[in-house]
């Protein structure tokens, strides 16, 4: 069992991915945007961490720049509806412990990718 911090501004979205994640036996700690999740970090240590790319207050960039700065080796998948493919290239490339979930795919691939992500 993995502690997974999944942090996603949708309610309804977080609410789904949390009921997925715990049903493959995951512990979740979730938060509403990236000022909360780095807070959760540091106090849960999650094995992973599951991050929208755009939400309020502190945007899912600013999450993998902080979590990296600390620990570089943290698994991270980051998700969302559309990020253009130079700037996904570039943070794929800045970030080598990112993996990136497109949100159309995120029922089809989560439960590899977390898999994955972990392995």
């Amino acid at each position: 069992m993995a502690t997974i911090l999944l942090v996603d501004d949708h309610d309804d979205l977080r609410r789904a991915l949390r009921v997925r994640l715990e049903a493959d036996d995951h512990r979740v700690v979730d938060a509403a945007d990236g000022a909360e999740a780095i807070r959760l970090w540091g106090e849960h240590h999650p094995d992973l961490i599951i991050t929208d790319f755009t939400m309020p207050c502190m945007d899912g960039l600013e999450v993998m720049k902080t979590v990296a700065a600390h620990h570089p080796a943290l698994p991270i998948i980051l998700m969302s509806g559309g990020i253009e493919d130079p700037l996904r290239q570039c943070i794929l490339h800045q970030f080598p412990s990112v993996r990136y979930l497109p949100k159309d795919r995120l029922y089809d691939q989560l439960h590899q990718m977390v898999r994955a992500s972990l392995a």
